[in-house]
């Protein structure tokens, strides 16, 4: 096990994601390994996956040397609590591969592909506080696996597009976050609840990778526009109103709770921190459009996007409603989660549609379970839609009001509470997910 450097404690939950911020063909490991340093484990055994088992304390694996190539963890939680797996790139902050969320008892499978190099592998109990368990991973050279040339020309088209369609929607983010502050700090209330989520679906759109933006270090950016009190607080050991915590609430989501919450805890005292928090958020939001856009260099360098990427894209997207929004935990104060799901959905379905041409050259079966499913999710949430918003997008009904939520940042129904709409939407949401999950062990080399 080796040591490693104080990491950013706060970057929020999320889906299986793949730093965007990584350079080259894979998500990569640095190209010169270090001598020795592997954990106890030895070679990944011939054709099968790596068995990963997390517990409160940290993680043992069945081997920390691989061959470059895809690679596939069976990651058993053990422990007490809900655990993340992370596979990290060299710099240990780097996210290649995560999953979130794997409950106690509970066995995940997540395929990635690894390229040669040095990785290192983590988990994180709850989801906040400091990784544990950190193991250096060998990734010894692989079997190049071939290529035909027009299965190249569709990996490079999907990414091609892929990139375009982050920057797109980031294009948009920035107009949508400066129409919704200037009501906001106008004092129009009505037209900022309105505008609230509409203004955030481009942000939800691409959401796992865009968790992994950041200036100085990754995930930066995401904690400055869409952190959760609930996890800024349960990182601080304290109550969601402890005014020190609040204090360095920053996004969407800290003016969410001062323009819907009734409680006077989440409450801005003056107009003036009001404007700041405005003008913060409007800041930040450009800060995330000139990285994408190449004006400025990340904390792993310039702005790409490797298939993994899309991959994950699509699967993070959907891991995002399965696992965490279905409880209503994103949006706790203004209940407008269902706009976040379609959201999320219309973004998996854009990640979706760049790879499922090489899906179905490889599993035509699997292929056609995910195009029904994604029109059976619609189908679910079209149930919902009650209007417009200001733009003329879908407005749906108070996510409260079909089901069990989190209110207030309080705590988060069990799956026992669930209601019966809110259960359908889950199972079709479980169902997608776990055919998404399947894309990268069918297309990544």
């Amino acid at each position: 096990m080796t040591a490693v450097p104080t990491r950013r404690s706060l970057l929020r939950t999320g889906a299986l994601s793949a730093s965007v911020l990584a350079m080259g063909a894979l998500a990569a490991c640095t190209d010169n390994p270090r001598a020795g340093g592997a954990s106890d484990g030895g070679a990944q055994a011939a054709g099968g996956p790596i068995t990963v088992t997390i517990t409160d304390d940290g993680l043992e694996m069945s081997a920390t040397s691989m061959p470059a190539g895809q690679v596939t963890f069976e990651v058993t939680n053990s422990g007490t609590v809900p655990n993340e797996f992370e596979i990290l790139a060299d710099d240990q902050l780097r996210i290649i591969s995560e999953q979130e969320n794997i409950g106690p008892g509970t066995t995940v499978s997540v395929t990635t592909a690894l390229a040669e190099g040095t990785c290192y592998a983590a988990c994180k109990p709850n989801m906040v506080g400091e990784l544990k368990g950190i193991t250096e991973l060998t990734i010894t050279p692989g079997s190049a696996q071939a290529v035909d040339e027009d299965t190249a020309k569709l990996e490079e088209q999907a990414v091609t597009n892929y990139t375009a369609y982050i920057r797109d929607q980031v294009g948009l983010q920035v107009t949508a976050t400066r129409e919704f502050t200037d009501a906001y700090i106008g004092g129009n209330t009505e037209l900022a609840k309105a505008l609230f989520p509409q203004g955030r679906r481009p942000y939800e759109r691409i959401e796992p990778t865009a968790e992994a933006f950041g200036v100085s270090e990754p995930g930066d950016l995401d904690v400055a526009l869409d952190l959760r009190i609930q996890d800024l607080a349960a990182d601080a050991g304290t109550s969601v109103t402890d005014p020190e915590v609040l204090a360095g609430w920053t996004g969407w989501h800290r003016i969410e709770a001062d323009l819907f919450s009734a409680d006077e805890a989440f409450r801005f005292p003056d107009d003036a921190s009001r404007q700041a928090i405005a003008e913060q958020l409007n800041t930040d939001t450009q800060t995330l459009y000139d990285l994408v856009y190449g004006k400025i260099e990340g904390a792993g360098g310039a702005f790409a996007v490797t298939l993994t990427d899309v991959v994950n894209g699509a699967s993070g997207l959907l891991n995002e409603v399965a696992t965490g929004k279905i409880v209503g935990e994103e949006d706790t104060f203004s209940h407008t989660d269902l706009d976040d799901f379609q959201a999320n959905v219309e973004g998996a379905l854009v990640a979706w549609g760049n790879v499922a041409e090489l899906v179905k050259a490889q599993d035509e079966d699997l292929a056609a379970r995910i195009e029904e499913q994604f029109a059976e999710v619609q189908a679910e949430l079209d149930q919902y839609k009650d209007g417009t918003t200001p733009d003329g997008g879908p407005h749906f009904v108070d996510y409260s009001t079909i089901a069990a939520v989190q209110k207030d940042a309080g705590e988060a129904p069990g799956d026992g509470d669930y209601t019966p709409q809110q259960r359908a939407l889950s199972t079709k949401v479980n169902a997608l997910s776990e055919s998404l999950s399947k894309v990268a062990g069918t297309i990544l080399h």
